[in-house]
């Protein structure tokens, strides 16, 4: 052919080996085979090979290795392409064991690579460990044996328990988190710590891993490195940051195994989640107690070694093992940190005056038989009081839009949910009955200056036409009128037709403040603490209630059924005011609690107790029986019959006095005389 200026002409392709590789200007140094290996001919300049890299940065490949054989060709002005690598013998066949038809792979290995395929495949890895994605069907799934995620927010754990049995001085123990180079030293948990976990499916070798599902929340960003609150509280102050204690050398917190271990010493760890079987950070396997199983010891183990009967041996440890924690569930719960003086301080882990309720944490735990453990915290004198309500958005309720309970409705304040209550009424009792109030609720909620604490109620207020607040109380009862007949003697019919009446009513002191109606939720005189919950079921349960601050009053209850309990006493010295439909076994008077230092100043020890019964007859009058220091005292304003199909005996250490008009005896009448005798 002849020359054509417009042609380039182009060199034979070429063999050479990669001499070596400039990764700032992306230049291979490429010697040709012909050229000795020792020689001193320079190597050619050839642009890296264009599939690798693309002009906007992206990039595709791998760094090219010295050694690699490679096909170049000579361009005009003598100038060497790159135009293929080339595969030597021996070396090891490289393309995938599974090379098929319409089909991309990227990988180092059969067992690290990527493929995608024309029907919409997508994976990651290779059998047996692999991430499978089909676009077409939505489907996304992985069969690692192990899932490990660490987030800003928490960290999640899956797969195989392992934990720290010894310290590795190797490694950086703040790293421990997310090093995954560290993962191979913590030891693997198994059904007998004497003998090393293995996964055999069969035989006496046979001690199968445990696994877990553990996952942690952080209140705040993991990186913002949040301390207590006491060391917190000084980078605000002049000093900034310089009373930060320093973190300590092996710090648990940063270990990926760290569990069971929330403390307001670290707040920034909210909240914790296991799933499967409960371990400590040591490796322990621990009951619902938290204490650990005595699996591994005496003859609790199938090491053959040195159980004697390994059969045995295995049955003990599962019955041992029942009593291992299968969910645990906890949060940190905040608590006030005002001690003595307004000296801010954490809770004192050495001492448990008031039950220790300053080191309480909400915590549910379930073990393998099915039996639970649940603790729920007493909340601060500012603390939540839950209110009987309804919640609805702005947008179901809303008459903009047509009406469609699906709009977007911005409106002052940006606020999306309002509160209605359903709690009964304020009433007020008469003779004849209740009369309600439009309000729902009856205890007030204010503030420390006096002003209303309890939001609007939404349905209430639209009723009334002015805006109205919520009031605490009970749903199907106004909890302010519980024993009413006991609270005046309105009840009582003061005719009984005797010149004299024998009793001194004046000494039925009227029940007062059944309950507090009204509490404060701020300010130095905040009283609403002491409350651990609020719990409603709509329809037709062994625990443990502590006592709030206003009345120390375990629990309110408005039950369509009968209880089995026994009862402390409030403030008052009461220890029951209830109305019930059943039968009633109960002590009354007896001995008080005396560990909490909120009631120090009430009388906790022994005491007599009052039981007083009153019973309305269709006029709104009461019938009494009541028994108190004075003795027992009867009365009726009505008629009063007593009989005994057997004998009846009266007897006194002192008088018995008998007033009546008149008086039948052996169906022969005796006059009242004053002054006379029988």
């Amino acid at each position: 052919m002849a020359n054509n200026k417009l042609v380039e002409q182009v060199g034979l392709l070429s063999k050479g080996w990669i001499d070596r590789y400039d990764p700032d200007t992306n230049t291979l140094f490429v010697k040709m085979n012909n050229s000795p290996v020792n020689s001193s001919n320079p190597s050619h300049a050839i642009p890296a090979p264009p599939p690798l890299f693309g002009n906007n940065g992206l990039f595709i490949g791998s760094k090219p290795k010295v050694g690699t054989a490679v096909t170049v060709a000579q361009g005009s002005g003598g100038q060497y392409y790159y135009v293929s690598s080339i595969v030597e013998a021996p070396k090891l066949n490289l393309m995938p064991e599974d090379f098929d038809d319409d089909k991309i792979y990227i990988q180092t290995s059969n067992e690290t690579r990527i493929s995608l395929d024309t029907d919409f495949n997508i994976e990651l890895g290779s059998n047996p460990n692999k991430i499978h994605i089909n676009t077409s069907l939505g489907y996304f799934s992985h069969n690692f044996d192990s899932q490990n995620s660490f987030t800003q927010a928490s960290r999640h754990v899956i797969g195989t328990i392992k934990r720290d049995i010894t310290l590795n001085t190797n490694f950086d123990q703040n790293t421990k988190l997310e090093n995954d180079d560290y993962d191979p030293f913590y030891a693997i948990i198994g059904l007998d710590p004497l003998t090393t976990p293995t996964s055999v499916t069969s035989g006496s070798n046979k001690n199968p891993p445990f696994v877990e599902d553990r996952e942690m929340v952080y209140e705040f960003k993991y990186d913002s490195d949040v301390t207590d609150d006491l060391n917190e509280s000084t980078l605000y102050g002049p000093k900034g940051s310089a009373n930060i204690v320093a973190p300590p050398t092996f710090n648990r917190r940063t270990s990926r195994v760290d569990t069971l271990s929330l403390t307001l010493a670290a707040p920034n760890f909210l909240m914790e989640t296991v799933k499967g079987t409960t371990v400590d950070i040591f490796g322990n396997i621990l009951d619902l107690n938290r204490s650990p199983i005595p699996v591994g010891q005496g003859q609790n183990t199938i090491n053959a070694n040195i159980s004697k009967n390994t059969v045995a041996s295995f049955l003990s440890i599962k019955e041992l093992e029942r009593k291992s924690v299968a969910y645990h569930f906890e949060i940190n719960a905040r608590k006030d940190l005002s001690g003595k003086n307004g000296q801010m301080a954490l809770p004192d882990i050495n001492s448990n005056t008031n039950y220790a309720k300053n080191r309480s944490r909400f915590f549910l735990d379930v073990d393998k038989e099915g039996q639970f453990k649940i603790n729920v915290p007493a909340s601060s004198e500012v603390g939540n009081i839950p209110l009987l309500a309804r919640y609805e958005n702005y947008s179901t309720f809303s008459t903009d839009d047509n009406s469609n309970p699906n709009q977007l409705t911005f409106i002052k304040d940006n606020k999306d949910i309002f509160l209605d209550s359903f709690a009964a009424p304020m009433a007020t009792p008469t003779t004849s009955g209740f009369t309600y109030a439009a309000a729902r609720g009856s205890i007030k909620l204010v503030d420390g200056s006096g002003a209303n604490a309890a939001p609007i109620d939404r349905i209430t207020s639209n009723i009334i036409g002015t805006p109205t607040h919520i009031m605490h109380g009970t749903v199907y009862h106004d909890i302010l009128q519980t024993c009413y007949a006991h609270q005046n003697n309105d009840f009582i019919d003061y005719q009984y037709g005797a010149t004299t009446v024998p009793i001194d009513i004046t000494k039925f002191t009227a029940i007062k403040n059944v309950v507090s109606d009204t509490i404060t939720t701020s300010g130095p005189n905040a009283n609403s603490g002491g409350r651990s919950g609020s719990i409603n079921f709509d329809g037709s349960l062994e625990f443990n209630v502590g006592a709030n601050t206003i009345d120390r009053q375990s629990l309110w209850i408005d039950t369509a059924g009968g209880m089995v309990g026994n009862f402390g006493r409030d403030s008052n010295g009461r220890s029951a005011i209830l109305n019930m439909n059943g039968d009633v076994y109960m002590q009354v008077g007896g001995w008080g609690v005396e560990s909490d230092s909120r009631f120090q100043n009430v009388n906790n020890k022994s005491r007599g107790g009052v039981f007083d019964i009153r019973v309305l007859d269709s006029n709104g009058k009461a019938h009494i029986l009541r028994f108190d220091n004075n003795g027992l005292t009867i009365m009726s304003h009505g008629n009063m019959q007593i009989f005994s199909g057997q004998s009846l005996t009266i007897s006194a250490n002192q008088n018995i006095t008998i007033d009546c008009e008149t008086l039948t005896m052996q169906g022969r009448m005796v006059l009242k005389e004053s002054g006379g005798s029988i």
